[in-house]
């Protein structure tokens, strides 16, 4: 709750550094992990936007794998589930929020198919990476985006075994609901996994508007 004060009858915003200072080391821990993704983004981006002017001249021609757009789609959808799942804690709701992970969870692995399908096409179209080529970059790209989608999906695993042990379990059920770890864990989760969805819409966007 903010400070309030009684004699203007307006609450007073904590100093910056104060409410820095208040967010839970873990979660600054996973700001930090966004922002240097963030930056590595914006590296290879530049990068490969300069690489592109060059090979423009050459009549450069290639078509996005329709996998992309689906596997758009997929990750896209998971945000319903994600952004439902602390109503959920905040609820005492664990079997619901061990079923939002399990879609989550699932979602995920549709993602990681439909984008091995999508490396596939490009594979059999003969666009084989080297440094030389433009195309390496949409394979980094989607390399360095899948793994971080492998990681929340380890963590949605881990989080639905977790609550699927104790759904049926009062006290326990009791313990974690009323535990702020867990809050914060969830907290993280949803952040970084929504991270996730946003970086490859920009991703493919920005496919779209170059390609």
């Amino acid at each position: 709750m903010k400070p309030y004060n009684q004699r203007a009858g307006v609450s007073i915003k904590k100093p910056v550094i104060e409410r820095i200072e208040g967010i839970h080391p873990l979660k600054m821990i996973n700001y930090l992990v966004i922002s240097i993704s963030c930056l590595l983004y914006a590296f290879i981006s530049y990068m490969f936007i300069k690489h592109l002017a060059f090979e423009l001249k050459g009549n450069f021609t290639f078509n996005l794998p329709k996998f992309y757009t689906i596997s758009t789609i997929l990750l896209i959808c998971s945000v319903y589930f994600t952004s439902r799942m602390l109503n959920a804690y905040k609820n005492d709701e664990i079997s619901l929020l061990r079923k939002l992970l399990s879609f989550t969870l699932i979602s995920g692995l549709l993602f990681f198919i439909s984008q091995t399908i999508a490396w596939m096409e490009l594979l059999r179209n003969d666009f084989i990476p080297d440094s030389n080529n433009i195309i390496t970059y949409v394979f980094v790209f989607s390399a360095i985006h899948l793994a971080y989608v492998l990681t929340g999906m380890i963590i949605s695993a881990i989080l639905f075994y977790k609550y699927m042990l104790i759904e049926n379990d009062p006290v326990k059920t009791l313990i974690a609901a009323t535990n702020p770890l867990e809050k914060v864990k969830l907290e993280i989760y949803t952040i970084f996994w929504q991270f996730n969805v946003i970086s490859w819409v920009m991703i493919f966007l920005m496919f779209l508007f170059i390609f």
